[in-house]
């Protein structure tokens, strides 16, 4: 009989149905295979007697790596880092595949895997521009009846929104607020000359008094920020400059929050992520001579189909505040099916985040939020600087990025790093005791 064997802890699970969250033991082994599961979710369950499954969710949010281990069978982790330092090469690392179940029964039987992506995700284009309003009124329906299941199970004592004061975080704050009253806000900026802040900062204050939240100011310097370099490389499993300024922003307020929680009681963090990746909401941004977080020249539909596979690659917000033992949720996540029915058409509209947003929250968002230009987490203003800038005017570029994940992970040659991850995705493979 084949061994699993578990080094360090799992990401949190957070799986729904579209009715009620999954428990563990709806996930174990000899159980109906979840063909409708909406976020993050992972499990390893199992035992020698009884056989093993691993999964993965259909996005990938929750991350899950493999290696051979020649005297225990199948040796799996949250991070490729764990497995290094259990002795394992980096280069034997593999990802177990998102969407999939596993299920390995015995020494002498191939695992059967099953994909748990429907096919039709990517076949969304019948919906015109009459349907967004029905699509956004289905997608607030889900994010209410997701975070009422979340209120139901988990019972958290505390829950923090991060809120940057734009559409996404708005939105999640402003459905928070109603399903947890106590819920408290909290927003990042770097310390800066003359004490001013952000354009982010006073958003978010804003944000948060409309709609009667305590909020939470983390502000931290540009030393305290890169303090959280090597964490973030480690548990972001990324060393893409865009991923990794998110990430430490992340960091920086996750670190904040575990300092104040109780840990006795159950701690949730809402944030208002993926929604980006759903709208094809993304722009490089310019500092110095020159140009950051490019994306390639493909048509919207297509570039939308690349950045939800590329979630299997993204770490830089679960990773992060589980590294500081966080619960942390993305809602956006079980609304995915309704936002990947929006027309190309309408992915084409400068104006297509303030239509569906308006049609999704209505007056449940102040209507200045609707009105304000973007800002990136990692820029803060309207005037640029912000993450992209402490990290570039110390001299850490995506070369030096690079240069550190090979550090921190033993690799030898940098070149494995591409070999790692390509077009999204990390170097995935299914385990099977026959491999062993």
């Amino acid at each position: 009989m084949t061994v699993v064997r578990v080094v360090g802890s799992l990401d949190p699970t957070a799986a729904w149905d579209g009715t009620r969250l999954f428990s563990d033991d709806d996930l174990g082994p000899g159980t109906v295979i979840p063909e409708r599961l909406r976020g993050a979710a992972v499990a390893v369950r199992g035992d020698e007697a009884n056989g093993w499954r691993l999964l993965r969710d259909p996005l990938g949010i929750d991350k899950l790596f493999w290696v051979r281990d020649r005297d225990r069978g199948i040796v799996v982790s949250a991070r490729p880092r764990r497995l290094v330092d259990a002795g394992h090469r980096f280069e034997d690392v593999f990802s177990i595949p998102s969407g999939t179940v596993i299920d390995i029964a015995g020494e002498n039987d191939d695992p059967r895997l099953r994909s748990i992506v429907p096919s039709s995700w990517f076949a969304g284009e019948g919906a015109g521009r009459s349907d967004i309003e029905e699509i956004g009124s289905r997608i607030r329906i889900t994010l209410q009846s997701y975070l009422d299941a979340l209120a139901s199970r988990l019972r958290p004592k505390n829950v923090f929104v991060c809120l940057s004061g734009g559409l996404d975080s708005s939105g999640i704050a402003a459905i928070a607020r109603q399903v947890f009253p106590a819920a408290v806000a909290v927003s990042f900026d770097l310390k800066r000359s003359g004490g001013s802040s952000s354009d982010d900062r006073d958003a978010a204050e804003r944000v948060a008094r409309d709609l009667t939240m305590p909020l939470r100011a983390v502000t931290v310097t540009e030393d305290e920020l890169l303090d959280h370099l090597d964490t973030v490389l480690i548990e972001g499993i990324d060393w893409r400059d865009f991923n990794v300024h998110a990430a430490l922003v992340n960091a920086a307020l996750a670190q904040a929050i575990a300092r104040e929680r109780d840990k006795a009681d159950v701690t949730l963090v809402l944030t208002g992520d993926l929604a980006n990746e759903f709208l094809v909401d993304y722009e490089p941004e310019s500092y110095g001579d020159g140009t950051y977080y490019r994306l390639p020249r493909l048509r919207p539909a297509a570039l939308r189909t690349s950045l939800v596979r590329g979630l299997d690659t993204c770490n830089r917000e679960i990773g992060i505040f589980s590294a500081f033992d966080l619960h942390l949720v993305q809602p956006y996540a079980v609304a995915v099916d309704e936002y990947l029915r929006l027309p190309e058409g309408f992915l084409r509209r400068e104006d297509r985040k303030q239509v569906l947003s308006r049609a999704i929250f209505g007056s449940l968002v102040p209507d200045h939020v609707y009105t304000r230009k973007k800002v990136r987490a990692q820029i803060g203003s309207t005037d640029g600087g912000g993450t992209l800038a402490a990290c570039l005017d110390r001299g850490i570029d995506q070369r030096w990025l690079r240069r550190r994940f090979c550090e921190l992970h033993e690799i030898a040659d940098e070149g494995e790093l591409d070999r790692f991850m390509r077009a999204g995705r990390y170097r995935s493979a299914v385990p099977s005791p026959a491999e062993r």
